[in-house]
């Protein structure tokens, strides 16, 4: 009974691991091969890259850039029939009505386009895509092996309780699970997008951030702007207009610090009075000063006028006669002094 319990957990756990490991193998590609030299045409690359949709991206700009299509207010007008690939024919069929059609339409039908089998076809055999049996079966192969370690693990935990049944779960059991443990977590399968073998990956990874494909300057790509859109999507557009019109984020402008000027207030009417008259005043003021300084030899006298005649009156004092420690003032409430007096004469009280 316990040498059949040890067989049982060792198939669970040889078995399914061996099929992961083989289907592991599948998946890494012709890895022997330089990464730099082995390159798909342009619409590989899209696909390697990008999918489906970003295959349909590179067709439409390789043809805008070719002038056979337009591109104006989202839709896409033929100009020039002519095709090079059967994706660009795929094109063409879509807009045989009236030689144009919606880019939104385009973009989303010939995402199914037949013709895409072919490019991924291609890059099956090339080695840079998983067959399609290690596709469905890689995830099966992992699923299985975890199972059967989980069922090695409890037949391994059971007899180590038992006396009986050594030294065979320290000589088999034991190192069969941590192996197989360490397989379900080497062979774990990816979670990508785009099918890609390990070489697959590793051209990927070269064309985006290695060698002449991963500028993002049109003039300076070997494919031109359908090859930035082929290796970078259209997000990397460096036309804002014909970004937008891809679906994609237009830049925004960069941002200056702003200065801010601080300005006072305007003033209102009535300040803006009484600020001329208090001026006049002041200047009315600084003349009496001066006269009264040259009539008298002891004291100062200052005259706080308002209004033009009591600019006269203190003009009147300048003749010498001020009297002396005395301080003349008018009255604000009175528009002037009386005629024949001046405001020196007008003592310690208002003018009248």
């Amino acid at each position: 009974m316990i040498v059949i319990a040890v067989v049982v957990a060792l198939l669970c756990l040889l078995l399914p691991s061996a099929w992961l490991l083989r289907l592991r193998r599948s998946a890494r590609g012709p890895l022997g091969t330089d990464v730099a030299g082995s390159r798909p045409d342009l619409l590989g690359v899209a696909y390697l890259l990008g999918g489906a949709p970003q295959v349909v991206d590179t067709v439409v700009l390789r043809m805008y850039e070719d002038r056979r299509i337009t591109l104006r207010k989202g839709r896409v007008t033929v100009v020039h029939p002519a095709s090079h690939h059967a994706m660009e024919r795929a094109l063409l069929k879509r807009c045989s009505t009236d030689w144009s059609n919606s880019l939104r339409n385009l973009r989303r039908e010939m995402r199914k386009d037949p013709a895409l089998e072919e490019i991924e076809r291609s890059l099956v055999e090339q080695g840079f895509l998983m067959t399609p049996a290690t596709r469905r079966g890689w995830p099966r192969a992992a699923l299985v092996q975890r199972a059967g370690l989980a069922v090695a693990a409890v037949v391994t935990a059971v007899l180590l309780f038992r006396p009986d049944s050594y030294p065979l779960p320290f000589v088999l059991l034991a190192p069969a699970v941590l192996g197989a443990a360490v397989v379900a977590g080497r062979c774990k399968p990816p979670k990508w997008a785009i099918p890609r073998t390990d070489h697959g990956e590793n051209v990927a990874r070269h064309l985006r951030y290695r060698g002449p494909w991963s500028v993002r300057t049109p003039e300076l790509h070997p494919e031109g702007l359908a090859g930035v859109v082929a290796v970078l999507g259209p997000g990397a557009l460096a036309d804002d207009e014909l970004r937008a019109r891809f679906g994609q984020p237009v830049s925004a402008p960069p941002r200056t610090r702003s200065t801010t000027v601080r300005r006072r207030p305007a003033a209102s009417s009535s300040t803006r009075s009484y600020a001329s008259s208090s001026a006049v005043s002041g200047a009315s003021g600084a003349s009496g000063t001066t006269a009264s300084s040259s009539g008298s030899s002891s004291g100062s006298s200052s005259a706080i006028v308002v209004g033009a005649s009591c600019d006269t009156g203190g003009s009147g004092d300048t003749s010498g006669s001020g009297d002396t420690g005395s301080s003349a003032s008018c009255s604000s409430g009175y528009s002037g002094c009386s005629s024949g007096s001046s405001c020196s004469s007008c003592g310690s009280s208002s003018c009248s």
